[in-house]
């Protein structure tokens, strides 16, 4: 080749390289415990939104890396995933661990090769290895759940309601927490009533579980309604699909309305029931703020700061009814577009003290 050649190839391949896009700052996988929920996909536009709001605020892209499990309940999948990120040197990870235990494993394994974790939705009991939790205080929202149904069925003359509560799975963090809130808020409440004499709440189940899948949630709940059919006056039901299910055996079995519903979570079709008076309420997240906040906290933290205050950090909780299901702020908490206007207030930030 020419001499005048090399000039041309070095000349162009300068050219090029100046021309390529830069590397994002920051490479962070979000993995969710599935990809289905509506939940999860609000998940994902939140932590897409993070990245590009702190892309424009460093003058660096960060990438956000969406990968999870097609399944809930696939837990080696997940681990799977999580391993795959720790290979490629992702350099944090955003978390929603399937299962509180199991995946401890996994996040150690990151943790050890210097890859920090936030977790979101549900929580770890390695709680010493991650970043910060980040999700709902589902404990709080199983107890709303609890009073809603309550007032619902004493407003229709149950002064001793039979209710059932249909559980999730064991070993989600997030839904054992709503079952726990729920189950104290209905036995502090008996207990008043024995001391008022007044006549108690009767439990009727509350040790089914509805599985991962809106079809396995419907599956379960059509004996239980048979069984129960002619004295169940109130259901709680703990997350999106087990709702879903649910509501779906009392339509098929004629006890829609008659028997009231509680549901967890967001779904078109819920939301759509709770306005027909369907179901009687809802109690929903902030996925998006929850995404958005779990995305923006582990780049903040490789960025040397954490967010102040204890390890816990809360979404907050909203009991959605009849009343306010169409309103602008609930909107918020699952519309793309209403998300897409929204303005996400941080917390306050402090250097942070040593890694996880």
């Amino acid at each position: 080749m020419t001499r005048r050649a090399w000039l041309w190839v070095l000349v162009v391949g300068t050219a090029a390289a100046g021309c390529a896009p830069r590397p994002a700052e920051y490479r962070v996988a979000v993995i969710p415990k599935g990809l289905t929920h509506e939940f999860w996909q609000s998940i994902h536009r939140g932590a897409v939104r993070a990245g590009e709001d702190l892309g424009r605020e460093a003058g660096r892209s960060v990438e956000v890396i969406w990968d999870g499990p097609l399944r809930e309940r696939d837990a080696l999948a997940q681990i799977r995933i999580v391993d795959r990120h720790i290979s490629t040197r992702v350099d944090g990870i955003v978390l929603a661990p399937q299962h509180s235990q199991t995946m401890v494993a996994p996040v150690r394994r990151a943790v050890e090769q210097n890859i920090p974790v936030v977790v979101i939705d549900s929580g770890l009991e390695a709680r010493d290895l991650i970043v910060k939790y980040i999700a709902t205080d589902n404990y709080n929202g199983g107890r709303l759940a609890a009073l809603r149904l309550l007032d619902v069925l004493k407003a229709e003359g149950k002064t001793a309601p039979k209710i059932i509560l249909l559980r999730y799975a064991v070993g989600s963090e997030s839904t054992e927490k709503r079952e726990q809130g729920f189950e104290d808020a209905v036995n502090a409440e008996n207990e008043r009533r024995q001391k008022a004499g007044e006549p108690a709440i009767e439990w009727l189940s509350k040790d089914k579980y509805a599985g991962a899948t809106k079809d396995s949630a419907l599956k379960e709940a059509m004996p239980l309604l048979n069984q129960f059919r002619d004295r169940v006056d109130g259901i709680f039901a703990v997350n999106e699909s087990s709702a879903d299910g649910m509501l779906d055996a009392l339509r098929n079995l004629g006890l829609v309305r008659r028997v009231k519903l509680m549901g967890f979570d967001a779904s078109e079709p819920l939301l759509q029931a709770v306005e027909n008076g369907e179901v009687d309420g809802l109690i929903l997240q902030d996925p998006y703020r929850m995404g958005y906040l779990g995305t923006w906290a582990i780049v903040q933290y490789l960025r040397g700061f954490e967010i102040e205050g204890p390890l816990d950090y809360s979404t907050g909780e909203y009991v959605i009814t009849k009343d306010n299901v169409r309103a602008t702020a609930t909107r918020e908490l699952f519309d793309p577009e209403s998300q897409a206007r929204r303005t996400i207030q941080t917390p306050r930030l402090r250097p942070r003290k040593s890694s996880p």
